[in-house]
């Protein structure tokens, strides 16, 4: 299919759905031309007034509507698949994108590529067999009949299908572009004036402004207005004038103009054949607007695609409870590095800017060291799988973490099963006292931070990364917290690796990493 050679990233989902949807393309052209042959038939019935042709007439109609039901059935089941397919592709690798990229990506449009573009192709797959049969193979065997059956001249009725179709080709699309085009600007004027309306209601009137703001909102507004009118005034003069072209009456009266002097069959086949090429005209609009709207989609979706992942290996073995983290890497010439082992917490500290939580998202494995490499036990964290990854380590990053749910649901995201005994235990470690049902979302946001340091203490991960994880907790908190995590590592044998500004805290940590200025070199951020 061309869209997938077009599209090399989308290959992987689409390629199974492939011998589907060809079958299904051959069933739509099938009916088509099964209809055809039923129309065939009524002509031999008018011409010469074999009753058995309206018996074939039927039989075939009938066999036409199953293979074409069979036909819809087959291209929206493999489209099916293959959006479930596309959906699972799409998060496995938005799953292993570096943080920054994702954090650089718009939530618009991630949101964009999950739905709307993914529900695009399914128009577009699920429709094109059908739009192959109708805009393709049934009109080219049409004019074959047509000629066929009536001559040449015949071809004149094909002038109202070839101008309607003009319209929806050439003329609406350019109208439409144009039109649409000048709408964004004075959309744009809108929301600016509106804006500058806005202010002025606070802050013009003290120079004595808002007169101006406010003409120039009414300006905008009112050829907003305009511009919408000439817009439905020119496209839909367009539209109209398509439609009327392609009604019955259109094609009939030019074939009666050339053939009312032929012999019935042959007029009949010449109105018949005629009607059934300029029909599918009708379908041109809205077939494009699939093709368009479908490769765009296509477009969007292999540029997310193309995004470099971070690197995934195939080693699954356990790392066993106790893990020693190390990192290692240069910065302006500078050798930075990081070992952290198990019953310890280790502190990085450093100015803002100087790659603290870079350097840390790379030890959860979330990103990669610029120059360097960082290892579990010995084993590279590239080398390592995803689930052997997420097993081994526990991501704490910076701001609360929380989703719009009861504090229980939020707290078994780090370990599925735990009665509410342990919950609350854990919610005590993290210095909160709140009800395991009240809405995670609506605490405070040092509440919610400590619902994120409640995790940590539940999580079973040996290796524990956390992100100024008491950035929105007073001094006193944010000591007995600190404290409380170091006895946990020291007791649970795990290892911590914390990213504090607080000198205070990182002094009771057992082991202290600085990062330089990054005024010395090259930062990891």
């Amino acid at each position: 299919m061309a869209l997938a050679s077009a599209f090399p990233p989308l290959l992987p989902a689409l390629r199974p759905a492939l011998p589907a949807l060809t079958a299904a393309a051959l069933g739509a052209a099938a009916a088509g031309l099964l209809q055809l042959a039923a129309l065939w038939q009524l002509t031999q019935l008018i011409g010469h007034g074999q009753r058995s042709a309206l018996l074939w007439a039927v039989a075939l109609w009938v066999a036409s509507a199953a293979l074409g039901a069979a036909a819809s059935w087959l291209a929206h089941a493999a489209e099916a698949r293959c959006g479930q397919r596309l959906r699972q592709l799409l998060a496995a690798h938005l799953l292993r994108l570096p943080a920054r990229t994702l954090a650089n990506l718009d939530s618009k449009r991630l949101r964009q590529a999950v739905a709307e573009d993914v529900q695009a192709l399914h128009h577009l797959l699920a429709h094109l067999p059908a739009e192959f049969a109708t805009l393709l193979v049934v009109p080219l065997a049409s004019v074959v009949l047509l000629v066929a059956s009536a001559g040449p001249w015949a071809l004149l009725a094909l002038l109202p299908g070839v101008a309607a179709a003009y319209c929806y080709l050439v003329s609406i699309p350019r109208l439409s572009a144009q039109a649409g085009a000048m709408q964004s600007d004075v959309l744009g004027d809108v929301i600016n004036a509106a804006d500058d309306y806005a202010r002025g209601i606070h802050v013009q009137r003290l120079y004595g402004g808002e007169a101006g703001a406010a003409a120039r909102f009414e300006n905008a507004t009112r050829a907003f207005a305009e511009g919408m009118e000439t817009r439905v005034r020119r496209v839909a003069t367009a539209a109209a004038l398509a439609t009327a072209l392609m009604q019955a009456a259109a094609t009939f009266a030019i074939v009666y103009l050339i053939g009312h002097q032929w012999p019935p069959a042959t007029l009949a086949a010449a109105l018949l054949f005629s009607l059934a090429l300029v029909t599918p005209a009708l379908r041109l609009g809205h077939g494009l607007d699939y093709l368009h709207a479908g490769r765009a989609a296509a477009a969007r979706l292999a540029e997310l695609l193309r995004e470099p992942a971070l690197p995934e290996g195939q080693h699954n073995s356990d790392l066993g409870a106790a893990v020693t983290l190390h990192a290692d890497g240069f910065r302006a010439g500078q050798p930075l590095s990081l070992t952290a082992r198990p019953g310890t917490l280790t502190a990085i500290t450093g100015p803002s800017g100087g790659g603290k939580s870079t350097l840390l998202r790379a030890l959860a494995g979330q990103d990669l060291l610029p120059s360097g490499h960082a290892h579990a036990n010995g084993v590279a964290l590239t080398e390592l799988s995803a689930e052997a990854r997420a097993a081994l380590l526990h991501l704490m990053p910076q701001g609360p973490q929380v989703i719009s749910r009861s504090v229980r649901d939020n707290l078994l995201l780090a370990v599925t099963h735990a009665d509410d005994a342990t919950l609350q235990w854990a919610l005590s470690e993290a210095g909160l006292e709140v009800a395991l049902d009240a809405d995670a979302s609506q605490l405070s946001g040092g509440e919610q931070q400590r619902v994120a340091l409640a995790r940590v203490f539940l999580s079973p991960a040996p290796v524990l990364l956390l992100d100024e994880p008491t950035s929105a907790l007073d001094d006193d908190t944010a000591r007995q917290i600190f404290r409380r995590l170091q006895g946990h590592a020291r007791d649970q044998h795990r290892t911590l690796v914390v990213v504090t500004h607080d000198a205070a805290l990182a002094a009771q940590a057992d082991t202290r990493v600085a990062l330089p200025s990054p005024n010395q070199g090259d930062s990891y951020a």
